[in-house]
This record gives structure tokens, sequence and C-alpha cells, in this order.
């Protein structure tokens, strides 16, 4: 019997050992009023078990420095968020509150665990005395703030810049060019000029006989060929775009002819540089 009894002494004594549970604590110093400190409480479920959440403490006010404000459950445990309402006079150090948690063991029973208490240091923002004045005019002048230094920023918004405009500039450069003309100058543009440098007397008929020798020039090179009335087809044959102009190069090349063979004299000057700007106009778009 007294073998019988010493062994259920053992095992109720076994039954009822309170478990050390390992813990994370917050940084011990550091602290003043309204700042938020955490606890964990870790368990091992292989060994301990699981944390019973009807065993964790509730949120609220836990004595007269600190107030419990989330208890939050883990995986390997739990976290205790605290939040500090009220501050001593001077520095000192204060105990977060020890704790008592119940532990569902790998076997189904269930074992309390003790967190002891923690201390932390904590100070007041500031303290005045009875005697103490505070100079509101006795303050230091605002410090300027150092300026950043954008110098490898503007570099990389500079880079992006120059490649987005090579960029637009090969996309547009083609049309551009075209649109203002950035290549060799066709015949008839040559003899436009040439026309628009002669003399500008409309009686003076060797001034009228060089301008439209200069014009026949230009639709000879463009025919690749001499180029009369009788072969005017060819020329649109070679540049179909002149097309709009034909009424007007079959009344020019009629006149050439009657001013070739002393019927009447050269057309004037300011109807050949007509012809050869509405040819030059539209050599330039084809």
């Amino acid at each position: 019997m007294r073998v019988l009894a010493a062994a259920v002494l053992v095992a109720l004594a076994g039954s009822s050992r309170v478990l050390a549970l390992e813990t994370v604590e917050p940084r011990p110093f550091g602290y003043t009023v309204g700042d938020v400190l955490e606890r964990r409480l870790l368990v091992d479920p292989n060994r301990d078990g699981t944390l019973d959440p009807a065993g964790l403490p509730r949120p609220g006010r836990t004595g007269r420095w600190f107030q419990l404000s989330a208890v939050t459950p883990l995986p390997d445990g739990a976290r205790l968020t605290y939040q500090i309402v009220n501050m001593p006079p001077q520095a000192d150090q204060e105990n977060l509150p020890s704790l008592r948690v119940r532990v569902i063991g790998p076997d189904g029973r269930p074992r309390d665990a003790d967190i002891g208490p923690f201390t932390v240091a904590m100070a007041p923002v500031a303290r005045f005395g009875s005697d103490d004045v505070i100079d509101a005019d006795a303050v230091r002048p605002d410090r300027d703030p150092q300026p950043i230094d954008t110098t490898r920023r503007r570099e990389r918004v500079f880079l992006y810049a120059a490649a987005l405009t090579a960029l637009a500039a090969i996309q547009i450069a083609p049309a551009l060019a075209r649109r203002l003309g950035w290549r060799r100058a066709g015949p008839f543009a040559r003899a436009l000029r040439a026309l628009r440098r002669l003399a500008r007397s409309e009686e003076d008929v060797a001034a009228r006989n060089n301008a439209l020798r200069r014009l026949h020039e230009a639709l000879d090179e463009a025919a690749g060929r001499t180029l009369a009335l009788d072969n005017l087809e060819l020329l649109f044959l070679a540049h179909p775009g002149l097309a709009p102009a034909r009424a007007s190069l079959e009344a020019l090349l009629a006149q050439s002819r009657a001013s070739f063979f002393g019927e009447a004299p050269a057309p004037p000057r300011a109807h050949l540089v007509s012809v050869a700007a509405q040819l030059a106009d539209l050599e330039r778009r084809a």
C-alpha cells in the first residue's frame, strides 16, 4: 500500500508540474508613454504541445503602466502586444506582468506554464520642475536642409531624353525629308531656279529664248531624249506624276514650235516660270 501511494503521489506531482516556456522579449530600454512592446511565447508542438486559447490573458489594463492591447495566437505560440499608458515622473524600471497560461500537451493533458515578469526602462518625454522656466524665444535657428545630389539622376534623364530624341528622329526623318525636299533637285526644280535668275525684261527676246531653251533642256533630261510635241507621251510614260501638266506642256510645246519657225515670239518669261513651277511641284510630289 505504501508503494502504491508513493506511485500515485509521483504521478500527481508529474501531472501538476509547471511548464517553463521559452519567450522572446522586447528590448529592455528606451521607452516612453505611448510606445508599444511585444512579447512572444514560444511552444514546441512536439515537446510541449499547443497553447490553449482559453488560457491566454485577455486584453485590458495590467497594472499602472501597461495595457495589453492585443493577444494574437501563432502556430508556434502567441504574441502579446502591450502599450505604455502611464509614465513615472523620472526615468525608472518597471515590469511587464508575469503570466500563467495553459498548454495542451501532446498526450492531450493540460499543464500550466508560468512566464515571469520582464523589466523595461522607461523615461518621460520631458520633465520640468517647479523652478524651471521655458524660454520660448531662445530657440536655435532653423537648419537648412542639405541639398540632394541629383547629378546621376540628371545624367540618366539626359541620356533617356537623347535616346528618345534619336528614336523620334529615326521615325520622322524619312517623312520630313520627303516633305522638305531633302534630296537632289530634279531637272524641273533646277530649271525653275535658272529661270528666276534670268533677266526679268518681258520685252527682251534673247531672255525669252534663253528661258525657253532652259526649259526644253529640263524636258529632254526628264524624258531621256529630245522632246517635242509629237513624242510628248514619252515624258508621261517615264514620269506618270507629271500627267496633270499635260495641257500646259502641249500648249507650251505648240508655242515653242511656232517660235522656232518664226511664226510667233517665244512665250513670256512669266508663263515659262509658271509652267516650270508646276512641273517642279509635280516632280517633288512624285
